[in-house]
């Protein structure tokens, strides 16, 4: 099976990409409307500490993800190189 399993977006660590499976369902417009969509690509950049928020890369945009939000998006990470 070459497909990883679907985790929350907070469980990917700084520097893996993955793929957009499902955003929560309270936050899907907001996020959409900052560029984040399912299916999209993304990259974590960074954890904030101390339940700071998830910095994303999606294409050439930075969005910076409240924790709790992240932790309601799906993604499936991509294979280790």
């Amino acid at each position: 099976m070459d497909a990883s399993p679907p985790v929350s977006l907070v469980a990917l660590p700084p520097g893996r990409g993955a793929r957009v499976v499902k955003v929560g369902r309270a936050d899907v417009e907001r996020l959409a409307a900052e560029g984040l969509h399912a299916g999209d690509r993304v990259e974590v950049e960074v954890c904030l500490p101390l339940g700071g928020p998830v910095v994303v890369r999606v294409g050439r945009a930075r969005i910076a993800i409240a924790r709790a939000v992240a932790a309601a998006i799906l993604v499936e990470p991509a294979h280790a190189a």
